[in-house]
């Protein structure tokens, strides 16, 4: 389906169907070498700006793993993103707006995914997913709790989520003075809880050419990327199924990233991450 980004369009498309995404037991192709004989799957829900600047709505059922999961649990429904009009709540932005990015300026946003994160995922393993109840939890940053309007309001992160840390001992380990890591990773119990949501939440992911640092509620938060060449990381069944989740990409362009564009800053583990603040 395609609409027209004029005004009137982005009215029609500013909210995303209230579409359930709860996971659901039945075969997915692909499923083998992601650790399962029979996954299952979830309904995520996509909206891309085409290449005549119109906006693509889809709607794909593929395998609620790790892989496809981390496109879309981010950012939960509410938090304000930096445009270049200003702050938009997540589940209001579509395609074709100017995001404000912290080191390129404003960029156009290319697609937004979708999912539902529910209390009760059972099935997926332990607290909903193959890594357990990272799966099915949130994470909940403290207004201020990482200084002045850091974030601000309190911010609540998807389980994919990945926010931007700043450290001179990060050189030793990454190479450079700042890198990505696990939301999760910076639960204390004070300025940032795990939260167990007791019903079900919304939750998104943005994506533009290449990796992107942008701002929710005042913190630094990664856009989506797959990092390096999806396709060294899966069967080519399993690919043709992921990729169909990114109508906006070129998967044959030759610049090594599958058409996601370059990985600017690295990433670190949460394990790596609890390393350096400790040290």
């Amino acid at each position: 389906m395609a609409t027209s980004l004029s005004p009137a369009a982005r009215s029609a498309t500013g909210r995303p169907r209230a579409l359930s995404s709860r996971p659901v037991s039945r075969p997915a192709r692909g499923g083998a070498d992601i650790g399962r004989d029979q996954p299952l799957t979830r309904r995520y829900d996509i909206r891309a700006l085409a290449g005549d600047g119109t906006i693509d709505e889809i709607t794909r059922v593929a395998p609620a793993t790790p892989v496809f999961e981390d496109a879309f649990a981010a950012l939960a429904r509410g938090t304000l993103v930096a445009t270049a009009e200003g702050p938009v709540a997540v589940e209001d932005l579509v395609p074709g707006m100017m995001i404000e990015t912290v080191t390129a300026g404003p960029q156009p946003l290319l697609w937004v995914g979708a999912m539902t994160v529910y209390p009760d995922m059972r099935g997926l393993g332990p607290g909903g997913g193959p890594g357990g109840g990272e799966a099915a939890s949130l994470t909940r940053m403290s207004a201020d709790a990482f200084g002045f309007g850091r974030p601000a309001p309190d911010l609540v992160l998807g389980p994919r989520a990945r926010v931007l840390y700043r450290s001179a001992a990060c050189r030793d380990l990454v190479g450079a003075a700042e890198a990505f890591a696990p939301a999760r990773a910076f639960v204390d119990g004070d300025g940032a809880i795990r939260v167990a949501p007791v019903s079900p939440v919304r939750v998104f992911h943005l994506a533009f050419h290449g990796q992107q640092v942008i701002r929710a509620n005042g913190m630094e938060v990664e856009s989506y990327h797959p990092g390096g060449d999806p396709a060294s990381m899966m069967t080519r069944e399993t690919l043709e199924l992921f990729l169909a989740l990114f109508p906006h990409i070129d998967p044959a362009a030759d610049d090594g990233t599958g058409g996601f564009g370059r990985l600017s800053v690295p990433r670190l583990t949460a394990f790596e991450l609890d390393s350096l603040r400790a040290a």
